[in-house]
């Protein structure tokens, strides 16, 4: 692993400029919600919703710190194996490609499979170094696209997790539940997790 120290900066700042984007991002989010736009249940396009704020940089002039990076989301490289939904990058990405911070979208149902599917192919390429993490931290987004148990969701997400690496609630609101999870390999990793609720925008598969 590179050593963040060679940037001049402690992975503490890291931890608070990464902290400063998902904040941005429920800024955002409420935007979404209020636009009452309507969304198919589709990770991908919830996602893109996200795309079309960061990617407007009259509206990014707003953000507190998402303001400072540039948004990178090419939607033709999506299918590429080692792609990361989002990465937000910092001016230093010119001296260093992999200087970002990465953001993995999921959809949370409250079924087992969807919940394994957060790890299986959500957090797991963060920890195996499939999605670099030269910052020391990264984050997941859970799309909750139906009424959910938190409590027995996040059970889920923990069978398949190690009991060092299980998620811990840091904050909630009346629509949004954060989380972070700690992981040591390939190296030391702090995750942060963003569920937000997007069941008032979903279209039910009975609508046209």
């Amino acid at each position: 692993m590179m050593n963040v120290a060679l940037f001049g900066y402690s992975e503490v700042y890291y931890q608070s400029q990464l902290k400063g984007l998902l904040h941005d991002i429920v800024v955002v989010y409420e935007r979404i919600l209020q636009s009452g736009v309507k969304l198919p249940n589709n990770e991908n396009t919830i996602r893109n919703e996200f795309g079309k704020y960061f990617s407007d940089q009259s509206y990014k002039v707003t953000c507190t710190t998402a303001k400072d990076y540039y948004y990178d989301f090419e939607v033709s490289l999506q299918k590429t194996a080692g792609r990361v939904d989002m990465r937000f990058l910092s001016p230093n990405c010119l001296c260093v490609q992999d200087y970002f911070f990465g953001i993995e979208c999921k959809r949370l149902d409250g079924t087992r499979h969807l919940s394994k599917e957060y790890v299986v192919n959500g957090i797991r390429r963060f920890t195996t170094g499939k999605y670099p993490s030269y910052l020391g931290c990264n984050a997941m987004l859970g799309f909750v696209v139906c009424p959910i148990d938190l409590d027995e969701t996040v059970g889920y997400v923990n069978n398949n997790l190690t009991v060092d690496e299980y998620l811990q609630q840091v904050g909630t609101t009346a629509r949004t539940v954060g989380f972070e999870s700690h992981h040591t390999s390939p190296h030391h990793l702090v995750l942060y997790h963003l569920w937000m609720n997007f069941v008032g925008l979903i279209i039910k598969e009975t609508e046209n």
